[in-house]
């Protein structure tokens, strides 16, 4: 029986053939299969059957996508990004699942520090009067001396501190697991999450969804922040509540916010576009040209390792 790998991802669509030459490289093969995007439910029912090895991007594989693949065993995903996976049924099934660790955290820092900036100087606003034939000169403010706090001091959330220490802002921390000899390297503080909000210029989140973690950011959470503070969130949608950012916003309890993630994926009813002080970008966090070649090295690389009865890099259950 062959190794038949299926690659859903949008970014990989243009690569067929340099895809396929090095899944034969570890003797796998590539699964040519009709992809439309957005990719439904019903959609991957389909498309899984009868394949060994998928690699995702934040398509739903739900248990009843699961059910259907049945000669699945490993599943990765371009990104580090899980919640889209039913990990306890991939669990159940022996299917082991994933991640591309390590591989877009500068992507996806750099994107944030990039908001910061086109915030603090409401770059978007002027750009937009410009285009209406208005010469409207716009006053914003410097990052430099500001206070930078990071929700989730993981790869991302560290790329972003040591840029943000690089400015001479001041960074500070909040996160379950404490890595104290980097905070200390670097300068950054370890607090509580209700001082990180109340003394933060900017906040930048960067948490995995999980039960934890969604609506962390809330109409309380919100209430605690500065009323000329911003909110950044590259992590996923649901860690913010979308209804109580919107009425902030609207109340003018913080000055903006940037936005790559969503609640509902892809955005169809956006609330946000009244808002001349949001900036958005459709979860495009990771979208480097250099963190696309990393994720997809790695993702092979994990789906054939398991294929070929080795250990994967960065297996989650």
């Amino acid at each position: 029986m062959g190794k038949d790998v299926l690659v859903l991802p949008w970014k990989y669509a243009g690569d067929h053939e340099r895809i396929a030459r090095l899944l034969e490289r570890y003797g796998c093969h590539l699964v040519d299969r009709p992809v439309e995007y957005p990719l439904t439910e019903d959609q991957l029912v389909e498309l899984v059957k009868d394949v060994d090895g998928l690699i995702t991007g934040i398509e739903p594989i739900t248990a009843r996508v699961l059910a259907s693949a049945n000669r699945l065993k490993v599943i990765s995903t371009s990104g580090v990004g899980y919640n889209h996976i039913d990990i306890d049924e991939a669990t159940r099934r022996g299917i082991a699942v994933c991640i591309c660790a390590g591989c877009n955290n500068r992507s996806v820092a750099e994107l944030a520090l990039g908001m910061m900036f086109a915030l603090a100087r409401r770059i978007g606003e002027a750009d937009r009067a410009l285009r209406r034939g208005q010469w409207q000169p716009l006053f914003g403010t410097e990052l430099f001396g500001k206070t930078l706090g990071i929700i989730g001091l993981g790869r991302a959330g560290k790329t972003l501190g040591v840029l943000g220490r690089a400015l001479s802002m001041r960074v500070l921390a909040y996160d379950i697991a404490w890595d104290i000899p980097f905070a200390a390297a670097h300068g950054i503080d370890y607090v509580p999450l209700e001082r990180l909000l109340q003394e933060s210029d900017f906040v930048s989140i960067h948490v995995p969804l999980t039960p934890q973690t969604h609506y962390l950011i809330n109409e309380e959470t919100l209430s605690l922040m500065k009323p000329s503070a911003f909110l950044i969130n590259l992590a996923r949608g649901p860690v913010v509540k979308q209804s109580a950012l919107v009425e902030a916003l609207r109340a003018g309890k913080i000055a903006g916010a940037g936005l790559d993630v969503f609640e509902v994926e892809p955005l169809t009813e956006n609330p946000f576009v009244e808002f001349e002080n949001v900036i958005m970008t459709p979860h495009i966090g990771g979208s480097t040209e250099e963190a696309r070649e990393r994720t997809l090295f790695l993702a092979i690389t994990n789906v054939c390792n398991v294929l070929n009865g080795l250990p994967p890099h960065c297996q989650v259950n």
